[in-house]
């Protein structure tokens, strides 16, 4: 998700800097296949062995074999409840969940008292993006005494991914009342929180979440972006170094260390603390060439690389940055705005007026400000 931050420079014209965060719904499926062995009885033997042989398959993560074993199972035994679900869980494995939901909706009619199955195609539901089916399966699993937390888990993301933000919380309530330890559903429950407005609530959440589960690299990600906008810019550098110490390859965490570094030195500049600020600002810089080393096509790293510079009256410079980054992105409408702010500031005025002039064609937002002065 992208939010802009517009950064007032003068009373006329105005130059944006990009913020990236990430709001990650994050995922845990803890449904597994019927890992029993059946006994092998004289009637439907060849069934039986075919099942047993298929939880051998899975159990060594050879799915292909699993699923031929089961298939065989199925067909020798049309009404082998069991099979259907191993096979179709097997098949979640592999992220075929149209054939995962074929197969469990036939366990669903043979196996009525397993409300796993019902949790497993609701899983898969979710993952064809079926939010509707997969909330009514989770629900008739817990109806019918499912009790694993993650039902309402994933009831939750899928709300949230309907925006419908208050029953989300609800559920990622009711997942952490079953499972206090349940880190993924803190970190989403603290992002729907964000998403509404209590960045206090999500910041709380986010914690937590990483208390619960050190290595969450995007949590940690995260809880920086909420501490930065309560302009806790040191607790934000801090999260952003846990995310990228975790993932060192974690580009956005880097961007986005670099912009709680830009605040802050904004900030030091607000106080006249010029000298203080452009320190701040050139470890910034270092920050978004970290996140360009990893990802050099990410336009919105060189935008902000050219804002500390232009904050730091290094015109040159930072044209040099917004071009590299309308070069990636040719309908870069905040970096247009940024470098013909740039130009103007070179007395550049025809320069300045045609970037205006490409930030407005792009969709730059309050357009009227870039056309006052420009024919």
């Amino acid at each position: 998700m992208t939010r802009k931050i517009v950064i007032n420079l003068n009373p006329m014209k105005h130059s944006s800097i990009v913020m990236l965060f990430s709001l990650l719904i994050s995922f845990s499926l803890n449904a597994q296949i019927d890992t029993s062995m059946t006994r092998v009885m004289a009637e439907n033997q060849d069934a039986e062995l075919a099942y047993n042989r298929g939880v051998e398959h899975y159990l060594t993560q050879d799915y292909p074999g699993a699923i031929s074993e089961f298939s065989q199972a199925v067909k020798l035994k049309p009404d082998f409840g069991n099979a259907f679900y191993n096979r179709g869980m097997t098949k979640l494995e592999l992220r075929s969940y149209e054939d995962a939901v074929a197969d469990l909706s036939v366990a669903a009619q043979h196996l009525p008292d397993m409300p796993k199955v019902l949790f497993a195609r609701g899983y898969a539901r979710f993952n064809l993006g079926d939010y509707s089916g997969a909330v009514s399966d989770f629900k008739t699993a817990t109806s019918k005494g499912y009790k694993g937390a993650n039902a309402y888990y994933y009831s939750g993301v899928c709300k949230f991914k309907e925006n419908k933000l208050d029953e989300a919380l609800a559920d990622f309530d009711k997942a952490i009342q079953l499972d206090p330890k349940y880190a993924y559903a803190y970190h989403d429950r603290g992002s729907v929180k964000r998403k509404k407005g209590n960045t206090q609530g999500a910041e709380e959440d986010y914690k937590k979440a990483v208390e619960l589960k050190p290595d969450m690299a995007f949590a940690y990600n995260n809880l920086g972006s909420v501490s930065r906008e309560l302009k806790k810019y040191d607790d934000a550098i801090e999260a952003y170094s846990k995310a990228v110490e975790i993932n060192a390859e974690y580009f956005i965490a880097f961007n986005n260390r670099g912009l709680a570094k830009y605040e802050k030195a904004v900030s030091l500049l607000e106080k006249n603390k010029t000298e203080d600020a452009n320190e701040i600002f050139k470890s910034a810089i270092e920050d978004f060439q970290l996140c360009i080393n990893y990802k050099n096509t990410y336009a919105i790293a060189f935008n902000n690389m050219g804002m500390c510079m232009l904050k730091m009256k290094d015109y040159a410079g930072a044209e040099k940055k917004f071009s590299e980054a309308v070069k990636i992105n040719e309908k870069y409408a905040q970096a247009y705005a940024n470098r013909g702010y740039v130009k103007e500031m070179q007395r550049n005025f025809r320069g300045a007026c045609k970037d205006w002039g490409k930030a407005v064609e792009y969709g730059i937002p309050n357009p009227e400000v870039y056309k006052k002065g420009c024919k």
